[in-house]
């Protein structure tokens, strides 16, 4: 599909270099972004330690007696990245559970809990960071495995040397092809053509074949929905990663509840009770005590550890025997630390939206498996990076792409999401016209949305050009809001637009949090960002920028606009000013589009 992208590195160490760099430059970044905004300010200032509870592995839960500020409260959500500070010590973890008086925050690793009162503020995940050096350091120091190579052909490197995948074959559906590549491969799924649907076949037949398989996903999100995939086909799944941040559905299949719900832990529950009356004990002296205390708590802490390193031995078998007799495993990439650095592997490992997948995750997939398989389309948004700097980098996915000779993609084309006229513009526009509408394709046939605006087009767009419609923006992280769009999306739903079959999407987190107070829960709204991957019936998309000087940002990325263009099924409906908008060739195109193939309607139709 055209490559553009042009190799700019002279060997695979000088481009992981320079990926190491440019992720310590997004840490520091993404510090000096929470140091400025005044975290401090929205801190708890003052939590008491109240009870410290052992749960499973190197897994502890803090409870602290808080009395949040007003300002805190926006952030105690569970999941929440936190930053404990005491006198002695400071400790990371993600809020558990949170009560207007209780805080209850998950903490991975051993920390001596020394003082009583702390003060906790959001933070970032910073254990992200420390697992991706890792991985980089691992692939630095490794010249010789096959994965080193591998991860050598797909960047583009040393391509005298990689060898061709089978040629027979070329043709075969997709679920053969990936039983006939014996490295790795990408699946190249444009909007709606089922790559998840896919990946769960291609898992039935690993089941079937006895063989194992690990899938990595770049968000929780993912990482549950085919948790609930395999869950409805009967196979054996279990989920790793951070417990405070999965649904709750999926939680009885992550593996911190299957190993407390095991027949074999009865001995350690007896073992975890003797462990909290120790630490209860030790705990309990205040700092001024004599030489004779010193040594008592000192032997008590002692007693805990040899303790706790039994507990731990035992969990570990436990843990070993779940994850070996599963028939699929799911994590996010940071979720697998642990079980890399253990050197655990598999005989297929599938990177599911592999286009907002970190390189070094994508890294870590090629080690893991006999087999890597990426899943994901080049075309959509890459990760999400806060560094000015990082906005137009190019996704490990889209590398694969742009340095393979085409043998190791797999293009699936036909696609079973949206109306044909929905699906026109992106298709032409970054797809070559290449992709095809399955007659199987799943949008509600009958649904009918003329009662509310007098026609019934697949795809609408409401003009507010010429009208009052203006940008604005407030508060101290300036996002772009519209009053005259927020009006007229109310006004649709007013008019009868199903608002349990409908998503209203905008780029700018600015429109969206104000959607979502005036929704007051009764339609759901989200960034266009964090709606790729999803889909609904009826899409209204808001495009909020409304200038003369046709200034409309970061809407210029096609990677953006081709997201927000592909997730509705059967009615797509977008607001903007054509005046703006259209003084942008893309947006041009798209207009005339609607034109010839929707309805071109104004505002005033809808608005006294």
């Amino acid at each position: 599909m055209g490559r553009t992208i042009k190799q700019e590195f002279g060997s695979l160490e000088e481009e992981i270099l320079d990926i190491k760099t440019l992720l310590s430059k997004e840490r520091e970044y993404e510090r000096s972004l929470f140091l400025e905004k005044g975290q401090n300010a929205k801190a708890i200032k003052f939590a008491q330690l109240e009870d410290l509870r052992f749960v499973v592995g190197n897994t502890w839960r803090a409870e602290f007696q808080i009395s949040p500020s007003t300002k805190a409260k926006e952030w105690l959500k569970s999941g929440i990245p936190v930053l404990i500070q005491g006198e002695t010590e400071t400790i990371f973890g993600n809020i558990y559970k949170a009560t207007d008086s209780k805080l209850t925050i998950q903490v991975r690793g051993d920390y001596e809990w020394e003082d009583q009162e702390f003060q906790i503020s959001k933070w970032f995940q910073e254990s992200t960071y420390d697992l991706y050096n890792e991985i980089i350091s691992k692939v630095l120091e490794d010249k010789e495995s096959i994965s080193h190579k591998k991860l050598n052909w797909i960047l583009g490197f040393g391509l005298g040397e990689k060898p061709t995948p089978p040629k027979a074959g070329l043709n075969d559906p997709p679920l053969e092809r990936i039983f006939q590549i014996n490295d790795y491969g990408v699946i190249f799924g444009p909007p709606g053509t089922g790559k998840t649907t896919l990946l769960m076949q291609a898992v039935e037949e690993i089941k079937k074949r006895n063989e194992s398989v690990l899938t990595l996903c770049p968000t929780n999100f993912a990482c549950d929905y085919i948790v609930e995939l395999a869950l409805k086909k009967g196979i054996r799944v279990i989920r790793l990663g951070n417990s405070t941040k999965i649904k709750e559905e999926v939680l009885p299949y992550h593996i911190d509840h299957l190993i407390q719900t095991n027949p074999d832990q009865k001995q350690i529950h007896n073992w975890q009770t003797e462990l909290k009356a120790l630490q209860k004990k030790a705990n309990s002296w205040k700092r001024n005590f004599g030489k004779e205390e010193r040594e008592e708590r000192k032997a008590l802490r002692k007693e805990a550890k040899f303790l706790l390193s039994t507990i731990r031995e035992s969990e570990s078998n436990i843990r070993t025997k779940l994850l070996d007799n599963a028939e699929l495993i799911v994590s996010t990439f940071s979720g697998f630390g642990n079980e890399f650095k253990k050197g655990r592997t598999f005989d297929f490992v599938f990177v599911d939206e592999a286009t907002q997948s970190l390189d070094p995750g994508c890294y870590m997939a090629l080690y893991l498996g006999k087999k890597t398989f990426f899943f994901g389309d080049p075309k959509q948004l890459g990760a999400s990076y806060s560094h000015p700097d990082h906005l137009t980098i190019h996704s490990f996915l889209e590398k694969a792409v742009a340095f393979d000779s085409g043998e190791r993609i797999l293009f699936l084309e036909k696609q079973f999401r949206m109306k044909p006229e929905i699906l026109g513009f992106p298709n032409q526009t970054y797809y070559e016209s290449k992709i095809l509408t399955h007659p199987d394709a799943t949008w509600t046939q009958s649904l009918d949305i003329s009662e509310a605006i007098g026609s019934n087009p697949p795809i609408l767009w409401i003009d507010t050009a010429g009208s009052d419609s203006e940008e604005e923006t407030e508060g101290e992280e300036p996002s772009f809001f519209n009053h005259t769009e927020i009006q007229l999306i109310e006004k649709l739903f007013s008019l009868g637009i199903p608002k349990e079959l409908t998503t209203v999407i905008s780029p700018y987190r600015g429109q969206v949090e104000k959607l979502v107070k005036v929704s007051e829960g009764n339609w759901f709204t989200q960034t266009i960002d964090s709606f790729q991957g999803r889909e609904s019936e009826i899409v209204i998309l808001s495009l909020v920028r409304s200038n003369s000087d046709g200034e409309i940002g970061f809407l210029l990325n096609p990677k953006r606009l081709n997201v927000a263009l592909t997730r509705a099924k059967s009615h797509l409906i977008l607001i903007g000013d054509s005046g703006t908008l259209c003084q942008n060739k893309e947006f041009q195109e798209l207009y005339s589009y609607v034109e010839t193939n929707g309805e071109i309607r104004s505002i005033y139709e809808f608005m006294e």
